[in-house]
Order: C-alpha cells, then structure tokens, then sequence
C-alpha cells in the first residue's frame, strides 16, 4: 500500500522526504562518490607501468671475465666469443614470462647467411650487480661475417623490450 505520492508530500500521517531533503542527499553521495575516486588515483599500490631494461651486454664472459660490452648497432671486435651475455631489469613486483633470442649472420658480401635461433638459454643471477642475466650460446662466428643478435624479453604484465645489435668479427 502507497502512503505518499511522487512529489514527497504527506499523506495519512506518514512523513517522507521533501524534495529539498532529496537534492541534499543526492548531492551529498554525489559528493561521496567523487571523494572515493579521487582518493584511489593516490591509493599506494605496485606501479607497472614500466617496461623491462636490458641493462648491460658483454661480447664473451663478463667481467672478470674477457668479455667486452657491445651496444645496439654495430659492434667491430677483433677476437670471437663462445657466447653472449646480458643483463636486465624489471619493474619491481613483476618477473619474467618469456625470453627469445635468435641471430642472422651473413658474410662481406652478403651472398651467403644463415639463422639461428637459440633454444638453450642460460639463467642466472650475479649478486655481485644485483642483476639477473641470460647467456646465449654458442655464438663463435665465421670470420669475416656479421651477426645480428636479436633478444626479446617480455615481463608478467606484458611489456616487452626488443633488443637488436650486430657484431662483425674482423
């Protein structure tokens, strides 16, 4: 049974809201609503959003062994390495999910090439840089060739860093 009407007047002794009343309310949870999602943008969480970082790439073992760092691009070294070794970061809070490396050699006069692509890599962590590390290997290369090494590395919220250098062995 109905007491009251649409408008909020008083019928059969039963009280119910104004319409002024109605307003205030709606305002105020309005208000409240607001407050609750400006709050959250400075809740305290884990932060994702960076992405993976390949810190650090040695040509052969890495220091103390001979290795020796190579960048992106291209990289002239004088003697051959057995493998190839990098370092790399991740935002905090995340980890690793996939890593994928592979490399294309061609010679001087690119008439010739091949690919590979790894299928053993080597995992590690040298508390020493506080650092996880992948080695790939066997890297030896043909003299007089020039590979290029492609490492991919994707984190647990699925940023990924694509990492590309080259390396001519003279």
């Amino acid at each position: 049974m109905w007491y009251g009407n649409w408008w909020g007047q008083k019928e059969a002794g039963h009280e119910t809201l104004e319409k002024g009343e109605v307003m205030i309310l709606a305002i105020q949870f309005g208000a409240l609503i607001f407050a609750v999602l400006l709050l959250s943008n400075f809740a305290v969480g884990q932060n994702y959003s960076s992405t993976p970082a390949i810190t650090t790439v040695y040509w052969g073992a890495p220091p103390p062994g001979a290795g020796v760092t190579i960048k992106s691009g291209t990289n002239k070294e004088s003697t051959n390495a057995s493998s190839l070794s990098f370092f790399y970061s991740l935002a905090e809070g995340t980890h690793l999910v996939s890593v994928s490396a592979s490399r294309f050699c061609t010679d001087i006069s690119r008439s010739n090439g091949e690919t590979e692509t790894f299928t053993r890599l080597q995992f590690g962590y040298d508390s020493t840089r506080d650092s996880w590390r992948v080695i790939l290997s066997p890297t030896l290369q043909r003299a007089e060739w020039s590979c290029t090494y492609s490492v991919e590395i994707t984190d647990s919220t699925q940023q990924t860093l694509h990492w590309v250098g080259a390396v001519a062995v003279r």
